[in-house]
């Protein structure tokens, strides 16, 4: 009732659910609260979208296909492939990984009700040498710290990095040694951003979504338009 009075006091379009690391036995209560609250938005006009990890059958209780049927959008959060504390270095969200989760969303929600989530942001790995650091070689969480795009560049750039252009994951990547650490960076720009643009336009998907304001270049948006309108 709170959120439907602000919705309206505010003049606000609709709401987005974005519920995280719920446990599986709080699922069936959760899908209940998303359908009572889809009542209230479509006597009240509001669209509701609801956040949603990649497919996986750790989240499957998330029940993406009721969503479909009671919310008016079904968005795929398709980022931290590679998270904080990661046992691994790897891409915050490659190419395969995510057309991987649009096709298993696709299984459960129509593509007309499905919105792709995409990165703004990066991961800088440190990888100390085994020689600094057993545990590292042993496999232990690698550390990383979140750039966005223009601090990314600038993280690269300080160092006389250069990049390459990977067609596997779709990204450019940068890899150095600096005082027996190695960086790794898979980074997000607007050549990674249009292959997942391209995957909205081929899978006919309702449309695109960004994680988070301000982590992206100003030249972001002239792809984007290409292929949102």
């Amino acid at each position: 009732e709170k959120l439907i009075a602000d919705a309206k006091e505010y003049g606000i379009d609709g709401l987005n659910i974005d519920f995280e690391s719920l446990k599986k036995e709080a699922g069936v209560h959760y899908i209940q609260f998303i359908r009572e609250l889809s009542v209230s938005c479509r006597k009240e006009k509001l669209v509701l979208s609801v956040d949603n990890y990649v497919p996986a059958a750790y989240n499957s209780f998330y029940d993406r296909k009721e969503q479909g049927i009671v919310a008016d959008y079904v968005i795929i959060m398709g980022y931290d492939e590679h998270y904080a504390g990661s046992p691994e270095a790897g891409s915050v969200a490659s190419l395969s990984w995510v057309t991987q989760g649009v096709s298993d969303t696709l299984k459960e929600v129509p593509a007309d009700q499905v919105i792709l989530g995409m990165p703004f942001y990066t991961r800088g790995w440190e990888i100390p040498s085994e020689s600094s650091s057993d545990d590292t070689a042993a496999g232990a969480k690698i550390p990383s710290k979140i750039y966005g795009m223009k601090a990314a560049n600038d993280f690269l750039a300080t160092h006389g990095a250069t990049k390459t252009w990977q067609d596997d994951c779709g990204q450019n990547y940068s890899e150095f040694t600096d005082n027996d650490t190695t960086y790794k960076v898979w980074l997000e720009d607007s050549a990674s951003a249009e292959c997942r643009l391209k995957l909205v336009e081929e899978k006919k998907l309702a449309g695109a979504s960004f994680w988070k304001l301000g982590f992206e270049t100003s030249d972001i948006w002239d792809t984007v338009t290409r292929y949102i309108h």
